[in-house]
């Protein structure tokens, strides 16, 4: 991290870390438990939460040393959270009511947003410059 790294970029880096982290545990958990039956698409699922997991702890490495190519797919997956809490806005009959779930992920997308669309994250990340 550079000593000059703006506080909402940081700020946004560690909301993007724990998002990293929940993505790795949710990996290991998915591949811990397979089902017989079912172990092609467990393994497919556990994989793919496991390289979008790296993807944001990368993606949040390089928001810490403001590479302005790290902002694009973290701005993308924050979209993506956001379409996924839309869609946790109802209780559903099969895996409940997961409208908790849906709040903390558009809240933490939101903020990650939020910070780096500020004047400093985005003079810092390439924007701006003649600001």
């Amino acid at each position: 991290m550079r000593l000059s790294t703006p506080y909402p970029i940081v700020i946004a880096a560690a909301i993007v870390g724990l998002q990293s982290c929940v993505f790795i545990v949710l990996a290991v958990l998915d591949l811990a438990g397979l089902v017989e039956g079912r172990v092609g698409v467990g393994i497919g699922i556990g994989i793919m939460l496991l390289l979008v997991g790296v993807g944001l702890a990368a993606a949040a490495v390089g928001l810490l040393r403001s590479a302005p190519i790290s902002r694009g797919p973290v701005v993308v997956a924050q979209l993506i959270g956001l379409g996924l809490a839309w869609s946790l806005r109802h209780p559903d009959a099969d895996t409940g009511d997961n409208r908790g779930v849906g709040i903390a992920i558009a809240v933490s997308a939101l903020v990650v947003l939020g910070c780096l669309a500020t004047k400093s994250a985005r003079r810092a990340l390439g924007d701006d410059q003649a600001l």
